[in-house]
């Protein structure tokens, strides 16, 4: 295949020229290429770098890239299969373009997780600080702060208060946890909820600062594409219970316009770009699919880790 028709290919799934089941039988393919290649990667470091993995970092990425692919095969499953109702023992045929909305929301944002975790902290105090305030967050999940009380066990409640105690300490033992106190103190405080989203340090006139980052606004540091604000608000509004997702799920077509393997497509770009976010933390990981995959697949691959959900490249977002 010429390197113009592969490049064909990634963009097919957005060329609203092409009949809607060939657009569906791109992604599907990408798909399985992505699959493939992100398989050979969670194989290879289970089987090569087991010595490794016993460091908790590394085993958590390893573990956000298993669960991030496991969840990207449901979706590939549920695209390639649909939804079949039945009523009255026969097959009811009801279109559903939006089946697979919620996972590929999951592959997202699971992949801002990840990159604001490993990848975008400058310094080491960076990364364990927010490292330890993602724990924590994570841990008074398991806290409950309405007035009826919890229904965990009260040994178990007072376990996970020590806990986040302890990380919140070794937050304040850093220089940079120090200089952000007032705000890390608030946001890690037990008593205060959890907050979805990650944190950046940034230098504000000086000196350095923290802020949060939602996943609605994340996609800013991840891809230079401003089509994503329209994207994750496509997603999210057919992941809850929202008035005009519910009425756009009504007004959907009968059959397929093209859109069905658009969520695939999406998670397909997700997961790539998060695999290789993960060669990154692997000694030599860049030069590992270039051994075992050829130059049409490299180029898929690297192509959907940039989202080319249009040809027309975008203006660069500035990040402070």
């Amino acid at each position: 295949m010429r390197m113009k028709d592969v490049e064909a290919l990634v963009y097919a799934p957005v060329n609203d020229e092409l009949p809607p089941e060939r657009r569906l039988e791109s992604c599907i393919g990408m798909s399985d290429l992505v699959a493939k290649m992100v398989t050979f990667v969670i194989c290879h470091v289970i089987v090569d770098y087991a010595e490794q993995l016993k460091d908790e970092r590394l085993s958590v990425a390893n573990a956000f890239l298993q669960r991030v692919t496991s969840t990207h095969l449901c979706n590939l499953k549920l695209t390639q299969e649909g939804i079949v109702y039945r009523f009255r023992g026969q097959a009811f045929d009801l279109h559903e373009e939006f089946k697979t909305m919620t996972l590929t929301r999951s592959v997202y944002e699971h992949l801002v997780m990840f990159y604001f975790l490993y990848v975008h902290p400058k310094s080491q105090e960076e990364r364990s600080v927010t490292w330890n305030y993602w724990k924590i967050n994570s841990k008074k999940n398991l806290l409950d702060y309405s007035p009826e009380g919890s229904n965990l066990m009260k040994e178990e409640q007072e376990e996970a208060q020590r806990e986040i105690e302890v990380l919140r300490s070794e937050i304040f033992s850093t220089q940079l946890g120090m200089l952000c106190r007032k705000k890390l103190d608030e946001w890690t405080a037990i008593g205060k909820p959890t907050q979805n989203g990650c944190i950046e340090f940034f230098r504000n006139q000086e000196r350095m600062d923290v802020r949060r980052v939602s996943y609605s606004q994340a996609w800013k540091y991840l891809f230079d594409k401003e089509e994503m604000t329209l994207l994750y608000r496509h997603l999210s509004i057919h992941c809850h219970p929202v008035y005009n997702g519910l009425l756009q799920y009504q007004s959907q077509g009968l059959d397929d316009e093209g859109y069905d393997g658009l969520p695939l497509y999406l998670s397909s770009c997700f997961l790539s770009c998060l695999c290789r976010l993960f060669l990154r933390l692997i000694p030599n990981g860049n030069k590992l699919l270039r051994k075992e995959f050829s130059k049409q697949e490299l180029y898929v691959f690297n192509a959907l880790s940039q989202l080319p959900v249009g040809e027309e490249e975008s203006e660069s977002h500035g990040k402070e």
